[in-house]
């Protein structure tokens, strides 16, 4: 068997391989040559030679790719990661999908690596699906869905559990906003709390609300909604026109999934319910934008878990964040 470099020849026999041996045995979503050429080939951050395929008597029975993001920073400060590693049923445990990963393993190295991670930061990720759903799908996998094949080859060659994200899933097609949600609504109205969609005339305070949660990802998702010729809209939390929470935009992905670019309450409105009655009109408000569900993820120990529980959503999946050290 013989480890070589993908060759565009190629990219038939890898659609079909991930389509066959891949996705009916796990939550991955399946490829097209078109989508595959764009989830990895077009990707900015993909490397060819981190494209690596096990070749057998003139058949490929497997495949796998890693890459990297230095941005600004020198090569071993930043991590490695193996996006995935896939084997031709037929030909599993055989050790073949340990061969890809080590010989992934060895060009990281050589790209000056000097550890691995798999989680949300790999510039390359995979699409799936939501078990037991049809096509509820999510845009990337967070990191290594747990007691898997996957998860139990990266384990077996010396990787760590480094953390868990957790996957939530909501079925909007029979959702209904909850009578307790109502009532705390029309609670906090009486202390002068709303819940409306922002108005730039009547509304202030983004920055003021970002300063104090201290999260550039979401203020950077704001500017970026507003910068756009038709921004989406996005639901708030306001009082006297002060902006105290807020969560969205709110679209629906062609996928039919409900879009959520974060969800945050101002510390000073804490402690009312604000946050879980948003989030659940957040889901009231994408039912009736056609969506046809939501999912999100977030780390195990999150304390937002409860607003996502509270609405009415299912923990579906869990994954693993694994960490190797790249010995020399």
């Amino acid at each position: 068997m013989q480890i070589k470099q993908f060759e565009l020849s190629m990219l038939e026999e890898l659609v079909n391989l991930w389509n066959e041996s891949v996705v009916p045995y796990s939550i991955f979503a399946p490829f097209t040559k078109e989508s595959f050429t764009q989830r990895f080939l077009n990707n900015p951050h993909y490397k060819n030679e981190g494209m690596l395929v096990a070749v057998k008597d003139g058949e490929i029975v497997g495949f796998g790719n890693a890459t990297y993001n230095n941005g600004s920073n020198p090569p071993e400060a930043t991590p490695g990661y193996i996006t995935c590693v896939a084997v031709k049923k037929g030909y599993w445990r055989q050790g073949i999908g340990t061969k890809i990963l080590l010989a992934l393993e060895d060009w990281l190295k050589l790209v000056g690596k000097t550890y691995i991670r798999n989680l949300f930061f790999n510039p390359i990720l995979l699409e799936w699906h939501v078990p037991g759903y049809d096509k509820h799908e999510h845009p990337g996998a967070p990191a290594v869905p747990v007691n898997t094949p996957y998860y139990f080859l990266l384990m077996n060659n010396g990787y760590n559990v480094n953390g868990q994200q957790d996957a939530y899933h909501l079925n909007l097609e029979t959702y209904e906003l909850p009578e307790r949600v109502k009532q705390q609504i029309k609670e906090n109205e009486a202390k002068g709390y709303t819940i409306t969609y922002y108005d730039p005339k009547l509304h202030y305070g983004f920055d003021e609300l970002f300063d104090a949660l201290k999260n550039e990802g979401w203020r950077s998702v704001v500017n970026h909604n507003l910068s756009l010729e038709e921004p989406k809209p996005m639901l708030i939390v306001q009082k006297d026109g002060e902006i105290l929470g807020w969560t969205g935009p709110v679209f629906t992905q062609p996928s039919g999934r409900g879009y959520l670019g974060g969800i945050g309450i101002h510390p000073k409105a804490q402690g009312h319910g604000l946050g879980k009655s948003l989030f659940c009109m957040l889901c009231q408000k994408s039912k009736e934008n056609n969506a046809k569900f939501m999912t999100l993820f977030t780390g195990s120990e999150n304390p937002a878990r409860n607003i996502y529980f509270y609405a009415g959503m299912k923990l579906v999946q869990s994954f693993a964040v694994l960490r190797k050290e790249l010995k020399k």
